[in-house]
């Protein structure tokens, strides 16, 4: 019997370890099977951008479920220098909230919901600790059990909004949410918002309650210059009711036709100029400006008119009581057309003995000025719409002009004109020999291109200009062909000034609305559309005789 036994044992025993084995061996492969498995998981789901493949759920550091967010939602999560299988809870960059590799899929980049940035982050955080739930819209997003504790970006009457993970949500205001105290921002709210009312922008006004289209252009370029910005309706209403705080230089620009011009100025300009179609506000045309102590039944309002000044727009905009001077804008504003031909540097041992040529130096002091007393320099499209009747221009208007395309005006012989114009943001024409040199030497966003002639700036056998000595058929065929190589017809400039009925007849024939000769005088609507006078700009003027042109 105990021989039966021991042999039971020594049989037993080894079955035992060999069981125990086989069980630890085939534990240990499945063990490290599945943890091939999970990390090769982690690595094909893990990246630095995100999105979530379901609606996911939401943990905390030690892996308990605290919420849920939906599914296709883009996620940033902190960099992972090195996977392992202890990456199983992923951080989300910037909080204290972890995700699942299971519930994700790598992304190349992720789309940022932009934050106002002319919001300034209010002094409140929400804070619960029951459950809240953010939405975009009515859509529910994220839910988190445990609640938030957040910054407020600005409130309405029915919502708090804050920018978490990235986007801007909405947090439905109920008894469970409290606000508090929190500094989040170290600027300061502006102490006031002015309202601008454009009542109509038109190409030609009528009244004192209609703004020129360039005049508006150049108050409202003034105001963006300055580093004022638009707000929307309820932007304003909101801050008027102290639900957000604003940066410095918020105005509410408004008017009672939202047509092209002012669809224009906002794709332009980026502002947002509207119509207010509340009827529960009111306003107060006062030209005073309005704070947070501004009630919805008084909003004071900036009557920007006919006749406001560039300075006074400003003023408004600053929030000061402005009273305007009438001074009833003459509609048969006359316009200086000024004309140069060649541009020279001395400090770079450029000369230049003609009296047409002029000093690089001067031209810079020209365009100063026009541009330290708030001139307007017209497109040679403007011009032609002004003369017409079809387009009011600003009191303080010019016309700058370039004959030839020669020294100092492209960039294949000195390149003195379009980097000024650029820097001083002013227009100018020039009229192109197009036979004589490539356009595209000239080519520049505040230089239009028009004709001179293809090939006709000599003095002909009459003694006169070559265009003027030509017959019609000749003189219309050479212009012709310098508009295949401009392709714009929409003026035209006399080779010498010197022009006849036949030349006339030839660009009247094919399309050209302007012609200019000289005449040292001012350009008025009722001058000859085909003989516009215009000023030659010697290299012997004075600044003085400068400004008698222009003023």
């Amino acid at each position: 019997m105990r021989k039966r036994r021991r042999l039971k044992k020594k049989v037993i025993i080894p079955v035992i370890i060999l069981f125990i084995l086989l069980v630890c061996g085939l534990s240990f492969i499945l063990i490290t099977t599945n943890n091939k498995n999970t990390l090769k998981g982690i690595k094909k789901n893990y990246g630095e951008f995100v999105k979530t493949t379901k609606t996911a759920s939401l943990y905390d550091k030690n892996h308990k479920k605290i919420g849920s967010i939906k599914k296709d939602y883009e996620l940033e999560l902190v960099k992972i220098k090195k996977l392992s299988n202890k990456n199983k809870f992923i951080n989300i960059k910037d909080t204290d909230l972890f995700v699942s590799y299971k519930d994700i899929t790598k992304i190349k980049k992720i789309n940022k919901e932009t934050n106002n940035t002319n919001y300034i982050m209010l002094n409140k955080n929400i804070k619960t600790t029951s459950k809240v739930t953010l939405y975009k819209g009515k859509k529910r997003v994220i839910t988190l059990d445990k609640g938030i504790n957040t910054p407020i970006l600005y409130m309405d009457n029915d919502n708090y909004y804050v920018y978490y993970l990235n986007s801007l949500f909405s947090i439905k205001k109920n008894k469970s949410i409290k606000t508090v105290e929190s500094k989040n921002s170290k600027d300061t709210n502006t102490s006031h918002v002015s309202v601008l009312n454009f009542d109509n922008i038109s190409n030609v006004c009528g009244d004192d309650n209609c703004v020129p289209k360039l005049v508006a252009k150049m108050e409202l370029e003034k105001l963006k210059k300055e580093g004022y910005y638009t707000i929307s309706v309820d932007d304003f209403i909101n801050y008027i009711n102290g639900n957000v705080m604003l940066k410095d230089k918020a105005i509410l620009i408004t008017t009672g036709n939202v047509n092209d011009i002012v669809k224009g100025f906002n794709d332009t300009l980026g502002f947002n100029i509207t119509k207010i179609e509340n009827e529960n506000l009111k306003f107060n045309f006062n030209n005073n400006t309005n704070n947070t102590e501004t009630k919805t039944d008084s909003i004071n309002v900036y009557n920007v008119k006919r006749y406001t000044s560039y300075d006074e727009v400003l003023r408004m905009a600053q929030g000061e009581n402005v009273v305007e001077a009438n001074t009833n804008l003459n509609k048969d504003v006359s316009v200086p057309v000024l004309n140069y031909h060649f541009f020279y540097d001395p400090s770079l041992g450029e000369e230049c003995n003609e009296t047409i040529c002029l000093d690089v130096a001067k031209f810079r002091e020209h365009l100063q000025y026009l541009k330290d007393n708030n001139f307007y320099a017209l497109t040679s499209g403007e011009f032609a719409d002004w003369i017409y009747g079809n387009l009011d221009v600003p009191e303080k208007t010019v016309l700058i002009t370039i004959d030839d395309g020669a020294m100092g005006t492209g960039k294949h012989n000195g390149n003195k004109l379009n980097p000024l114009l650029e820097e001083y943001e002013l227009h100018a024409t020039l009229f192109l020999i197009a036979g004589w040199w490539d356009i595209s030497n000239y080519v520049g966003p505040y230089l239009d291109i028009q004709s001179h002639t293809f090939d006709m700036h000599n003095y002909g056998d009459c003694g006169r200009g070559q265009l003027v000595c030509a017959d019609y058929a000749k003189a219309k065929a050479d212009v012709q062909r310098s508009l295949d190589i401009i392709g714009n017809n929409t003026t035209f400039c006399y080779p010498f000034y010197s022009y006849d009925d036949e030349a006339i007849q030839a660009l009247k024939d094919l399309g050209f609305k302007v012609a200019f000769a000289g005449g040292s005088r001012n350009a008025t609507r009722s001058s000859n559309k085909y003989i516009v006078p215009r000023y030659p700009i010697m290299s012997y003027i004075t600044m003085d005789q400068f400004k008698n042109m222009v003023n």
